[in-house]
């Protein structure tokens, strides 16, 4: 009878190997569809041996890469991009994209996008949670294999809820499978959260390997400097300078593995020395990417391709700056000219690119700005100089050896703004240091400080009015 009830399950989500279905289920459109039998199934047959746990947790970063302008594909980039002044977009005032650029978000309106943000990032923890507990009760995975995984699943939790805590306030902190307490979960406070995704990094980080071995060689699982990369980033939005610190350069120190690219085309290619964490399209080689796809203008803004760059980013960099040259293109179309990102830029399928999560130069930036913020001024100097050195700049203890902490600041703040375009740190780099109001009220239409989070979607409040309040200006 269980083996006719698997097959009756199998046939019902039309799936026929293993990692389909486990690809179907992280597919589901809200979490509270995914009900406990069909749990139940999924787990019993992913846990059975070692391929199959593995297939389950790549199973998840393939949902996390394919649905181009998802949370995890692209549209990080992008709508965080168009609420600071990384982006504006020429879609009307009738569609969603034009509500983020101008930070005038409705729940009501914008359920459909939101909630996809929302969606997309409980449904990864879900299925993160769900292999964790596969793995718990599972006696046939080797012990390697077990550890591994478990990291990576940890690991994918802490950056969902690390994403989801600073789009959102206060949310529900999902660490089981039970779906009825996941239905009714009210929000947890953004502190608490924090302590959760530290405490995930922090096991991830034992859990996992040191190397990529798992994975072929090739960046597009997490091992432990992945782990280590992502806590350095959270404790530098919580203010932990010493962590902050001490966790970069845990991961710049790993020299066998990391280096900065000399040349900025290659930052961005498959498995660079500066990569930490990609991921790969489940594809033919040589694809297009999401940022390629999404920001890539070979004419007129249109389409799926809405945004191009705000002067307010293009004005910031200075002059002879070889990211400009290298990271930066226009074109022209009814006379006017049109700036966007060429970070990716696989048009013509001739180098394989693969989406970066985290990268080695924002380590060096987070540690300049964890020494500056701890009085260490000279080694932050030394820090940033390097990134400015690749850029092409006049390096600061060159030109300014006895800088003040207050400038020094400012000029990290300018260098993530530059070195990290694009790539969906700005917004949370605005919020997190109180800068959003003062660079965006004169750049945005009835910019308000309530702004800085976006609002709890309608629909999710309707499915779970224990969601409730709603964040203040909405």
């Amino acid at each position: 009878m269980k083996n006719i009830n698997i097959k009756l399950e199998l046939r019902r989500v039309k799936c026929l190997i293993i990692l389909i279905i486990f690809i179907s289920f992280i597919s589901c459109e809200n979490i509270v569809e995914i009900d406990a039998p069909r749990n139940e199934i999924v787990s019993e047959l992913v846990f059975s041996e070692d391929a199959t746990a593995v297939a389950a947790i790549s199973g998840v970063y393939s949902n996390m890469i394919n649905d181009v302008g998802s949370m995890t594909s692209g549209g990080i980039e992008k709508y965080s991009g168009l609420c600071s002044d990384e982006f504006n977009s020429v879609a009307s005032s009738l569609f969603t994209e034009f509500q983020f650029a101008n930070n005038s978000l409705e729940p009501e309106n914008n359920s459909v996008l939101l909630s996809s943000f929302w969606a997309d990032a409980y449904n990864l923890i879900l299925n993160a949670n769900t292999i964790l507990e596969g793995l718990g009760s599972s006696s046939n995975i080797t012990e390697n294999v077990k550890n591994q995984v478990a990291g990576e699943a940890k690991l994918v939790r802490a950056f969902c809820h690390f994403n989801l805590v600073n789009f959102f306030g206060d949310i529900p902190l999902i660490t089981t499978t039970n779906v009825e307490n996941n239905n009714t979960a009210s929000r947890t406070s953004v502190e608490q959260v924090y302590q959760q995704i530290i405490m995930d990094l922090k096991d991830a980080s034992d859990l996992m390997t040191s190397d990529y071995s798992f994975a072929s060689g090739e960046r597009v699982r997490p091992n432990k400097a992945v782990a280590n990369a992502l806590l350095a980033r959270v404790y530098l939005y919580i203010e932990d300078w010493i962590n902050a610190e001490q966790m970069a350069s845990n991961v710049i120190n790993n020299s066998g593995l990391y280096s900065l690219e000399s040349n900025l085309d290659a930052v961005f290619l498959a498995n660079s020395t500066e990569s930490i964490w990609q991921l790969k399209l489940v594809t033919p080689p040589k694809v297009e990417t999401p940022q390629l796809q999404l920001f890539f203008l070979t004419s007129g803004p249109g389409g799926i391709k809405t945004t191009f760059l705000n002067d307010n980013l293009l004005n910031a960099f200075e002059a002879n700056d070889n990211r400009f040259n290298t990271w930066v293109s226009n074109i022209v179309f009814n006379g006017s000219t049109f700036y966007f990102p060429i970070k990716y830029n696989n048009i013509a399928n001739t180098q394989e690119e693969y989406s970066t999560i985290l990268r080695l130069a924002e380590q060096y930036l987070i540690r300049a700005e964890a020494r500056a913020h701890q009085g260490v001024l000279n080694d932050a100097i030394q820090d940033v100089d390097i990134i400015r050195n690749r850029a092409g700049l006049p390096l600061i203890q060159d030109t300014n050896p006895t800088i003040s902490q207050a400038d020094l600041l400012d000029v990290i703040a300018k260098e993530r703004q530059i070195e990290l375009f694009s790539e969906g740190h700005r917004w949370f780099d605005l919020i997190r240091t109180d800068q959003a109001t003062n660079v965006l009220s004169s750049i945005k239409f009835d910019w308000q400080p309530t702004d800085v989070l976006w609002p709890i979607p309608e629909i999710e409040i309707e499915k779970n009015p224990n969601l409730l309040p709603q964040n203040q200006g909405y």
